[in-house]
């Protein structure tokens, strides 16, 4: 089940449901659009039953973030051609949630105030982090708007050496993937830098999307490079734009960073879900079903999950390697 479909912090809401939760202050249920694989599309409706079926898109497979933005963005163009568009990740936690809808509708502000920008959310780093992709910041463009700058680079995930500098330096915020543009900068944008991209879905708008087909939407897919909207557009463009937030934010990317943001006993163990017994154990992050007790005795920095059955207990750094089992555990199946 990828990640944006569960409840990863133990609050009762998925990572999507959040999300939506989190934006649902700024517009209402009908102007939400959910770009996801089309055998995700039924638990997203599930999961969002507010949000209109067609306003859920499917792709036909996975090209990365520059075609699904675009795809988006060809929809929400024949709604309005001026509309202004958020565009956000479905699985990232966000704590101080005011300090982060200050920033959304500081960014809203500026771009309505603006003919032709692309902003981005920024978080000022406090620690040298290699998942993450960086932004060097430039100056600040008024006393309005003082957590608002230029962009000098984008950077794609740096290694150690690297995000070691970055964070020394104080110039650089981690990129968070939130965008905030007009529907007609970003197509501009597309169109200049991305054209391969963008001119597959200028062939959707002489069709009205209620007339979108699965064979259509796949021709237009097969066409679209493999390419992210940061490398794609964000750093090529010159009408770039950070807006620093304050709140707190972390992409869980894997389980130790899920570990980083839970709440944690006097032993720096956190239990996410379900009961545990700890003996001499340190560091440990533990998500069990609610009816269920594990006991551990004299394990350090380990993670104990199950789901489903499977039961995976790893040191807490080789955690983000769970995937590499999904083989034996086939195999395992297979002869039983």
């Amino acid at each position: 089940m990828p990640k944006q479909f569960l409840d990863l912090m133990g609050l009762g809401r998925t990572m999507l449901q959040l999300t939506y939760d989190r934006f649902r202050n700024i517009c209402e249920p009908s102007h939400f659009v959910v770009v996801t694989n089309e055998r995700y599309k039924t638990i997203v409706h599930e999961q969002l039953p507010d949000v209109p079926l067609e306003n859920i898109l499917c792709e036909p497979f996975r090209r990365n973030t520059a075609p699904c933005i675009a795809f988006a963005n060809a929809f929400i163009k024949q709604r309005d051609s001026d509309a202004i568009v958020i565009v956000t990740p479905s699985d990232h936690l966000i704590t101080s949630e005011n300090l982060f809808i200050e920033s959304i509708n500081t960014g809203i502000r500026f771009v309505s105030e603006s003919d032709d920008t692309l902003l981005t959310i920024g978080v000022r780093a406090h620690r040298p982090e290699t998942a993450f992709g960086y932004i060097q910041v430039g100056d600040t463009i008024s006393d309005q708007y003082k957590l608002l700058n230029n962009v000098k680079t984008f950077t794609e995930k740096p290694n150690e050496e690297m995000a070691k500098i970055f964070y020394d330096c104080g110039e650089f915020c981690w990129n968070t993937g939130v965008f905030i543009w007009r529907v007609s900068s970003i197509e501009r944008a597309l169109s200049k830098y991305m054209p391969n991209v963008q001119s597959q879905f200028d062939a959707l708008d002489a069709i009205p999307s209620s007339h979108w087909t699965k064979e259509s939407i796949t021709r237009v897919y097969e066409e679209c490079e493999n390419v992210s909207i940061d490398y794609g557009v964000m750093e090529k463009a010159r009408n770039v734009y950070v807006q620093q937030t304050e709140a707190l934010w972390a992409d869980l990317g894997s389980w130790d960073s899920i570990y980083e943001q839970a709440s944690k006993d006097d032993f720096d163990n956190a239990l996410i879900e379900g009961n545990a017994i700890l003996k001499d154990s340190k560091g440990c992050l533990v998500r069990i079903p609610k009816e269920k007790t594990v006991i551990a005795d004299s394990l350090n920095n380990y993670v104990i999950i199950e789901r489903d059955g499977v039961i995976f207990i790893c040191p807490r750094d080789k955690a983000h390697a769970s995937w590499k089992y999904k083989a034996e555990m086939k195999a395992a199946e297979s002869i039983n």
